[in-house]
């Protein structure tokens, strides 16, 4: 070492200046070597783990459009679910259903004369309820009752139809007011509605 700064003593002024110069460039092309080599790897690995949080991302809102389409078909499930179980639900429910059936007969001018409750009758997956009805009244507020019915939530279907005059409204002969307003039929029928067999659909015996 000390022979080496004893030749560089030696040197004329231009030549120690041109190692001198030398050294200060070498040693700056080590440090920016070094120093971009470092920053270098740096950036790689902030580039790698932005890319990582892009595929992150990605995922995420992958799984977050799937999670919505799920919520949304769920509620649609839900809501077709309680549908059904409004047109068949789990539950006789007879008081309601009948409370149902007598307000549309009032609603169209009916008198119920007689309600009948039968027995449930197994069908496939679900019971048969029927309900037999006699009820009076004009032709249109018949047509009239039988087109409400058919519209409720609850599926009902009217069986065994029968029409005939009503002998025990015959109007006074010679009063037209009278025989215009008395009613001229007597309907007997069969009001059958349905629930679910919940024993059959769940399995059960």
């Amino acid at each position: 070492m000390q022979e080496l700064l004893h030749k560089l003593l030696k040197l004329s002024p231009p030549k120690k200046i041109g190692v001198t110069v030398g050294a200060i460039v070498l040693c700056f092309l080590l440090t920016y070597q070094f120093s971009y080599s470092e920053t270098s790897t740096r950036i790689d690995s902030a580039r790698a783990h932005a890319s990582e949080l892009q595929d992150e991302l990605a995922s995420y809102r992958k799984r977050r459009g799937e999670y919505l389409g799920f919520t949304t078909e769920l509620k649609q499930l839900e809501e077709e679910q309680r549908e059904l179980l409004r047109a068949l639900p789990k539950r006789a429910e007879i008081p309601t259903f009948l409370a149902n059936i007598q307000e549309q007969a009032e609603l169209a001018g009916l008198e119920v004369l007689s309600v009948e409750i039968g027995q449930e009758v197994p069908q496939d997956q679900y019971l048969k309820i029927p309900v037999k009805m006699e009820v009076r009244g004009g032709y249109h507020q018949l047509a009239r009752f039988f087109r409400n019915v058919g519209e409720l939530p609850r599926i009902v279907n009217v069986e065994n139809l029968t029409m005939g005059p009503d002998r025990d409204k015959v109007a006074p002969q010679g009063d037209p007011e009278a025989a215009a307003a008395a009613p001229k039929l007597r309907a007997k029928f069969v009001a059958a509605t349905f629930r679910f067999n919940e024993k059959t659909a769940g399995g059960g015996t």
